[in-house]
């Protein structure tokens, strides 16, 4: 932010009241350099958040990684436990009054490769066993239909349901020019 846009921030009287129009060239650059010093401290405020946000993410990993580390250092230890406990039992569990450890058994499957599974079955005739997502091409309906009478029909008469007319909207946009470095 430069020393003008600066001076507009801090002598922002004019703009709390709302009397104040846009009435001429001069007005409408005075308010543009407003606007403009608006965006600047805007992207002032975003890059020492995003620098604190950063830093505070390293921290936070920092300090989760620590965690983990100690975490697998414990489960290390009970797995030795509950592995000593199972030599007795094979179904003991270790229980306390924060918390119990057991083992849990994942039932076998499949592991899913999906493009070789599609071409190992498209190389032997299997197409059955594909199934196809199917969505309008709306970039053609585009081109070959268009709206009468509240209906989207194409030349021969044949109408499309599920499509309505969307009406065009104009919206305001400021666009200041960016400040340029040295």
């Amino acid at each position: 932010m430069d020393a003008l846009e600066k001076y507009d921030l801090e002598n922002d009287e004019v703009v709390g009241k709302p009397k104040f129009e846009i009435t001429d060239t001069s007005s409408a650059t005075w308010a543009m350099r407003k606007y403009r010093a608006l965006a600047a401290k805007d992207d002032e405020i975003k890059r020492v958040a995003l620098e604190q946000k950063e830093s505070i993410d390293k921290w936070q990993e920092d300090k989760l990684q620590a965690n983990q580390d100690s975490r697998g250092f414990f489960e290390g230890l009970f797995a030795d436990y509950l592995a000593k406990l199972r030599q007795d039992d094979p179904k003991a569990r270790i229980d306390t009054p924060f918390g119990t450890v057991s083992t849990r058994k994942t039932p076998a499957g499949v592991i899913w490769e999906d493009a070789t599974v599609i071409k190992s079955l498209e190389d032997q005739g299997l197409d059955d066993l594909i199934s196809v997502k199917k969505s309008p091409d709306k970039k053609q309906i585009k081109k070959e239909f268009h709206f009468a009478n509240g209906r989207y029909v194409n030349d021969d008469g044949q109408m499309i349901s599920g499509a309505t007319r969307k009406e065009s909207t104009e919206s305001l946009v400021v666009k200041p020019t960016k400040e340029k470095l040295l």
